[in-house]
């Protein structure tokens, strides 16, 4: 009992001291304010940019809730680049447009797209597309061989660009065109498609070209073009934007005999240890009759040429006059080991041209 009134008694005592009130110093302090510091994991490194901080904001967050369009040059084994420009439609489709820089070589390729995570799969049951990574809305890396994304060079990423844009679906074709009835057919020797094309003010003067020849007679002729496939209702439509030429007495490439010369459009491949620029079409078809003829980069040339066994004597050749500068210097001297040639080999899928046992000019079945 004791004990419980000296506890009271010290309670007491205490709330008799309370401490005096004292005014609110309204005296404003100048302080800095703080930044405020965010720990990131070891390996990650957040630096103060655009592209930082999307990537920092859009981390697992890849939505394509709109139709994008992505676009650059990748890295190429054997030419200078690849061009690419690939359009993400938002109900899951893809259309692709890879243009091999120097190689006159154009693949339009459409299928889906399937987004794991950040990687994005472009599937096609014919060709086989590299898979990229999203380092953020607004760029896109190849995944290397392992599926792990190549996010340190820059060389193998895509931008996207700030609007949606359509792709560009021109390319240079081979294929075999036939006219009946003002009406034309034309079957690409790559894919096989046969498609009608349309009677525009391209394609005008190939009819009379094909109409006033008696060697083609309505029957089918190859012919090399730079056109485009229409879209919709349209798309067994071919539109002509640049006709080339005829090549009278010409297979398609699959139609190719195991060393065989005649017959085959021939793109220049190496002139000597050079190579010849693709977007040239520099080619040359051997006919049957001792004839042959063909494109050198800035002028249409043609000749006579005799063949014994692998013995090739190529007469003096006759060409058009036009003056090019960015291919003239070439064209001189395609012409002139052309001329020069004594023996002819083709090798697999190659035709050589030799002089005294060196080699001199190398070409491929050309395919467009």
């Amino acid at each position: 009992m004791k004990k419980r009134l000296l506890v009271t008694a010290l309670l007491l005592s205490a709330c008799s001291h309370l401490p005096s009130e004292r005014p609110a110093d309204t005296t404003t302090l100048n302080v800095p304010p703080q930044p405020v510091v965010v720990s990131e994991p070891e390996d990650v490194v957040i630096e103060n940019s655009d592209t930082a901080e999307s990537v920092a904001t859009d981390f697992e967050h890849i939505f394509v809730d709109s139709d994008m369009t992505f676009s650059g040059t990748l890295p190429c084994a054997d030419c200078p680049g690849i061009s690419y420009h690939i359009n993400l439609y938002r109900d899951g489709r893809f259309e692709v447009r890879q243009e091999y820089l120097e190689r006159n070589q154009v693949n339009l390729v459409k299928g889906i797209w399937l987004l794991e995570n950040r990687s994005l799969h472009l599937v096609n049951q014919q060709q086989t597309l590299p898979a990229f990574h999203f380092l953020s809305n607004r760029q896109l890396t190849m995944l290397d061989l392992s599926g792990k994304p190549i996010s340190a060079n820059q060389q193998y990423q895509l931008q996207r660009a700030a609007e949606f844009k359509k792709l560009d679906t021109r390319q240079a074709m081979l294929g075999l065109y036939m006219l009946s009835n003002n009406q034309a057919t034309f079957t690409s020797c790559r894919s096989g498609d046969s498609l009608n094309v349309a009677n525009t003010q391209h394609h005008l003067p190939v009819m009379r070209q094909y109409q006033q020849d008696a060697r083609f007679n309505g029957n089918a002729v190859i012919a090399t073009l730079v056109g485009r496939r229409g879209q919709d209702d349209q798309a067994n439509t071919l539109f002509i934007d640049k006709f080339e030429q005829f090549w009278p007495g010409a297979t398609c490439p699959d139609q190719i005999q195991p060393g065989k010369m005649q017959g085959i459009v021939w793109r220049a491949e190496k002139l000597t240890d050079r190579y010849v620029p693709q977007q040239l079409n520099v080619r040359v078809i051997f006919d049957q009759n001792d004839r042959l003829y063909g494109f050198a980069g800035c002028n249409n040339f043609n000749g006579n040429y005799k063949q014994r066994s692998n013995q090739l004597t190529v007469q003096p050749l006759v060409s058009t006059r036009k003056f090019c500068a960015e291919s003239s210097e070439l064209e001189q001297q395609f012409t002139q080991s052309l001329q020069s040639a004594d023996r002819a080999e083709v090798n697999g899928d190659k035709l050589q041209l030799f002089k005294n046992n060196q080699l001199i000019l190398q070409f491929k079945p050309a395919v467009n």
